[in-house]
């Protein structure tokens, strides 16, 4: 759907079944990206604070495609492998909402590739 954005979906080998974002009327929905380089498809580090950055790049090039951007932003679904990188997590998560406050759910889960440590979802209005 969203030529310019990256392909990341967690199917290795195969196309992912799933579309990086879909819009809704005045809204963006965007699949779960991960930390995945948008050429290779591989997970670029065990660092959970590369791994943060790189998932929200990819979410906000799927936004950007859309036609939002990270400052439009209402919700986010944060799944993390372990919750003791919650830290860490969070700073990075403040250094790109930039004072954003969107609401958001942070819950303790596996993604479904080994390697995996943080996969993000989110929702954002398109503006006019």
């Amino acid at each position: 759907m969203f030529t310019t954005a990256p392909k990341t979906g967690f199917s290795e080998g195969t196309e992912s079944p799933i579309a990086q974002g879909v819009k809704c009327g005045d809204f963006v929905f965007v699949s779960g990206q991960g930390p995945l380089d948008p050429v290779t498809k591989q997970i670029v580090s065990d660092d959970i604070a590369e791994q943060t950055r790189v998932t929200l790049d990819n979410v906000r090039v799927v936004l950007e495609a859309a036609g939002s951007a990270m400052e439009h932003v209402v919700k986010v679904g944060v799944f993390l492998r372990d919750m003791k990188d919650f830290g860490v997590f969070n700073r990075v998560f403040k250094e790109y909402m930039k004072g954003v406050q969107p609401a958001r759910t942070t819950v303790e889960a596996s993604p479904p590739r080994a390697g995996v440590n943080v996969e993000i979802d989110a929702i954002a209005w398109i503006p006019r």
